[in-house]
């Protein structure tokens, strides 16, 4: 452990965990410290002006924190913790900190000192998570495999399968699926009683191909979703305004129409696709 410089900037490091986060909130209330940040070591930056402490994590001291903050506070401070701790932002732990510091100092009236630096740098990490998971209920897309089990697959900017997996289980209640998450490593199975989370960062996911009447289906979704459309109205804009580019490529409708059109109406988009990309990858013929 590097020792602690006098003046120098401090950083915690923990692991990952909302336990060992936590941790990191008690020992800072414990000793009387005041770290800049608590971060993971794949997030740290070195600096020659920090002094950088590792905290393990300490499931006594974390449900201390745990039931402090529900009882002290309430239980939807608790969950807003919760969801802030789901963000890819770097410095959230050091915003948890001093958010909880405020709330210690103010009471349960701070939460709405939104003008205070830090209750506002906390709502605004907890409006982009909702936004997220609320963007992840909107425009998730279900394909039905071969076996039975449905399966879609997300790239959020936050990890919030943990926050709509009750939406989801809510709707497919009498049928098994996975919602999986490419960019944090992270699924959640459901099998019609409950549902948990699996970490897929060291798997390899083996995924049977669609159904025949999954390629069907979506080959009548993109047809009503051509069929609705006003062409004299068309406004890329708003469209993207509504429903942001970056989800795009896991949705089936959003294959340029005029792809589609120039094709066969008996060709599903699993096999336009699969075409498509041998066709780009075909090597040029020389003109003569």
């Amino acid at each position: 452990m590097q020792p602690l410089l006098h003046d120098a900037e401090l950083y915690y490091l923990y692991d990952g965990t909302l336990e060992g986060l936590f941790s990191a909130v008690f020992q800072a209330f414990r000793e009387k410290q005041d770290p800049v940040n608590i971060v993971t070591e794949d997030n740290l930056q070195l600096s020659l002006l920090g002094s950088y402490l590792p905290v393990h994590a300490k499931l006594e001291e974390a449900e201390r924190v745990r039931s402090g903050i529900i009882s002290t506070f309430g239980k939807r401070t608790y969950t807003d913790i919760s969801c802030v701790f789901l963000s890819d932002e770097e410095s959230k732990g050091g915003i948890i900190l001093r958010y909880i510091r405020y709330l210690y100092d103010k009471g349960r009236r701070g939460r709405t000192h939104l003008a205070h630096p830090s209750v506002n740098e906390f709502e605004v990490v907890l409006n982009e998570v909702s936004r997220e998971a609320h963007f992840i209920r909107m425009f998730t897309r279900f394909a039905h495999m071969q076996g039975g089990v449905f399966f879609a697959q997300i790239d959020p900017k936050a990890s919030v399968v943990p926050l709509v997996m009750n939406h989801f289980t809510e709707r497919f209640n009498v049928q098994p699926f996975m919602l999986y998450d490419s960019r944090h490593n992270v699924a959640g199975v459901f099998d019609t009683n409950s549902w948990w989370l699996v970490d897929t960062a060291e798997q390899q996911l083996n995924l049977p191909d669609n159904s025949q009447a999954q390629d069907e289906f979506q080959a009548l979704w993109q047809a009503f979703f051509d069929t609705i459309a006003i062409e004299e109205r068309r406004n890329p804009t708003c469209q993207r305004n509504f429903m942001p580019k970056r989800f795009w490529g896991n949705m089936c409708e959003q294959i340029p129409p005029q792809l589609r059109k120039q094709q066969p109406t008996t060709e599903t988009p699993t096999n336009a696709a699969k075409r498509l990309t041998a066709q780009k990858s075909r090597p040029l013929l020389p003109t003569r």
